[in-house]
């Protein structure tokens, strides 16, 4: 296995591609925590609805961002291991 620099690490990190998947990550979570607040409110009303739909957005968004880095990863890794 090879060593890794860290200065390489960060660079890898700070890609435009990392940070937008960072981004749709910190996005989802900031649209679950503002749904489940919405959702703490009692009742049915319009509170709740926009609740439930953020919290569904941001589940989305935190999963497709997870999944999207993880196969960023793999994609990577595997191309720097054939090169």
């Amino acid at each position: 296995m090879s060593r890794v620099s860290a200065r390489d690490a960060l660079r890898y990190a700070t890609e435009d591609d990392a940070i937008a998947l960072f981004a749709v990550i910190l996005g989802g979570w900031v649209f679950l925590t503002v749904g489940s607040f919405a959702l703490a409110g009692y009742g049915f009303g319009l509170m709740f609805a926009l609740g439930i739909l953020a919290s569904l957005a941001g589940a989305l968004a935190m999963f497709a961002g997870v999944v999207g880095l993880a196969y960023k990863l793999l994609v990577d890794s595997r191309r720097a291991v054939s090169e």
